[in-house]
């Protein structure tokens, strides 16, 4: 779908972007992580056309697009930011109207938006002023769905929810990319809300992209391991040596547990030799890299 190919922005002596190169595929979730002043922000206004690149070459569907072909794209673009502005005084309703006629949408696409049902009748008709946070969030969301986008951009969504917030919020995100089949890119540096939910992750540190993928790909490409918690009967000084045997690159008794680090590509194989041990286990959890462990071993 979209395509960034070897992209560098320099405001100056500041380079905000240094050679990123990255695929977003169609209908994908992809996270797009980092710390402040990464150039998170940076990419996603090339993206949008708001800037452009000091080199490189974006491409849309493999190709490098007519100037015409850019602005149809980009007219197909939701973005919804981190911080939005909206007039206190205007009702929820009204707010979207306003955002519709800036984008060139009338009644048809706010209808579409409200089909959604992210915010009730009587919520609509109050005025935004009051508010609450996730009631901006939904007003933000829905402002960023109209014309059914092809690519939803959030950038820090759940910037200031609270827990109850954050789960809402990406279960109504959920819902829209299943009903309308939207690609997302979404913007954040809160690690463990996006672990779970997003198809791959790309890192981004001083402007450079250290690592993407899927959580399995790089935990393979960073060669984190995976750690098996085992409680076993009898001779624990046995069962570690067999554990290095059959393929942990570590194993070390922490209190009653033994962890054993493996592989991720001697999972499968590891799992199936646990049998070998004949019953002597008593309980198994198995913990898998984190992303924020991504996150720290990508430089």
């Amino acid at each position: 779908m979209l395509e960034l190919v070897n992209v560098e922005k320099a405001y100056g002596a500041l380079k905000a972007l240094r050679g990123v190169s990255l695929r977003i595929g169609e209908g994908e979730f992809l996270g797009l992580v980092g710390p402040n002043g990464a150039g998170k922000t940076t990419l996603i206004r090339i993206i949008l056309g708001v800037e452009k690149p000091s080199a490189g070459r974006i491409l849309i569907d493999n190709r490098e697009p007519a100037p015409e072909e850019w602005i149809a794209f980009r007219r197909r673009a939701g973005y919804m930011p981190e911080r939005v502005s909206f007039y206190d005084n205007l009702t929820g309703l009204e707010t979207l109207r306003f955002f519709a006629r800036i984008k060139g949408y009338g009644d048809p696409e706010i209808r579409r938006v409200l089909e959604l049902n992210l915010l009730g009748e009587e919520d609509l008709n109050r005025k935004v002023g009051e508010y609450s946070k996730g009631m901006r969030q939904r007003i933000n969301l829905m402002q960023a769905l109209l014309g059914e986008p092809r690519i939803l951009i959030l950038d820090e969504p759940t910037s200031g929810l609270d827990p109850e917030g954050v789960r809402t919020f990406y279960r109504i995100l959920e819902d829209i990319r299943r009903e309308r089949k939207v690609t997302v890119l979404i913007s954040t540096h809160v690690l463990a809300e996006i672990e779970d939910r997003v198809d791959r992750v790309a890192i981004l540190k001083g402007g450079r992209l250290r690592a993407e993928g899927s959580l399995e790909e790089l935990y393979m490409n960073l060669n984190l391991p995976i750690r098996f918690l085992l409680k076993v009967r009898g001779d624990t000084e046995e069962t570690l040596r067999f554990l290095k045997k059959i393929g942990a690159e570590e194993a070390h008794l922490r209190e009653e547990f033994i962890v054993a680090e493996v592989p991720v590509e001697r999972k499968v194989e590891f799992i199936m030799r646990l049998g070998d041990l004949e019953g002597k286990v008593l309980d198994l959890k198995v913990r898998e890299p984190s992303l924020e462990e991504v996150f720290f071993s990508a430089e």
